[in-house]
């Protein structure tokens, strides 16, 4: 397979104006693909991942980066993190996109996906910019439009390949990313939220002083057509099957030099078949215990 992940011949550019003119050149393309073959750091960046990565990319992998940039550069990167921790990495034309130990006792499937901002009512508006400290405005961070397309993502990967997976009675882990959607999450992974039904850290007052009380509960948004979208995912047993989710709040422009440090395993309490801490423990781990009635969210230590 060539060397370079940009098949179409880009030229690098120095200014907006330049950028513009070769994405008019192209209308068809997916900007971000553009502007990454176009300046030197991006594409320096993303043909070293395309290194490492060639030899599992499927066969429309090449054609489908010029119009889902993001999506595709996604499954890149998890790509280039499961070789570097595993020795056995295999990807197909058809099923999930990774299989770990392929066809041994501790078989693995990963599916990858990465989330839009949408087109509806409910889709993530575009975060504003200041160029100047006079253009700073106030602006509330959209976590459950945000919310809305994780769950809609982990949803459709996980029907997706549900009735594949229960024929295999195997370990299944949905890797998905959010970088996308343009926006900080808040104190924690916000993929937890989605899949546990938190709400909003919970406080009580004992003896004038506030004592962390856990989390309040929030098992739906409602979309603005007044649909309700289920935030409990790993709570329900239908969903057993997905043993594990994979989640990196970041661009992968913005990767660490470190990959794989930017992404989080948050484990299935429920699931048929979990996944022993050790098999990801190169990821930050998250895990969930009930204290009576009350769910508790823990990091695992290394």
């Amino acid at each position: 397979m060539q060397d370079s992940l940009f098949t179409t011949e880009l030229p690098l550019v120095n200014t907006d104006e330049e950028l513009e003119r070769v994405k008019k050149t192209y209308p068809d393309y997916d900007p971000y693909f553009i502007a990454s073959g176009c300046i030197k750091e991006r594409r320096e960046k993303f043909n070293n991942l395309w290194s490492q990565f060639k030899s599992l990319a499927d066969d429309h992998f090449l054609s489908q980066i010029k119009k889902e940039f993001h999506e595709r550069t996604w499954e890149m990167y998890i790509g280039c993190v499961l070789q570097k921790f595993f020795t056995s990495v295999s990807s197909e034309n058809i099923g999930p996109d990774f299989i770990l130990n392929k066809e041994k006792v501790d078989e693995i499937f990963i599916e990858v996906v990465a989330c839009r901002k949408g087109d509806s009512a409910d889709a993530v508006p575009d975060m504003f910019a200041a160029e100047k400290p006079e253009d700073i405005i106030v602006q509330d961070v959209p976590h459950d439009k945000m919310l809305l397309r994780l769950s809609s993502s982990i949803t459709y990967k996980a029907n997706k390949y549900k009735d594949f997976i229960n024929t295999k009675n195997k370990p299944y882990v949905i890797a998905i990313n959010k970088g996308a959607l343009g926006c900080p999450d808040p104190q924690i992974p916000l993929a937890l939220k989605c899949l546990f039904g938190l709400g909003y850290e919970n406080f009580k007052q004992i003896n004038g002083q506030l004592v962390y009380n856990g989390w309040t509960r929030r098992e739906f948004i409602e979309k603005s057509n007044g649909e309700k979208i289920s935030m409990i995912f790993f709570e329900k047993d239908e969903n057993n099957f997905v043993s594990a989710i994979i989640y990196s709040p970041d661009n992968i422009l913005n990767a660490p030099d470190k990959i794989g440090s930017d992404c989080v395993l948050i484990h299935n309490p429920k699931a048929r078949f979990p996944i022993d801490v050790k098999t990801f423990s190169f990821l930050e781990q998250w895990k969930t215990e009930y204290l009576g009635d009350r769910l508790e969210i823990k990091k695992i230590e290394p």
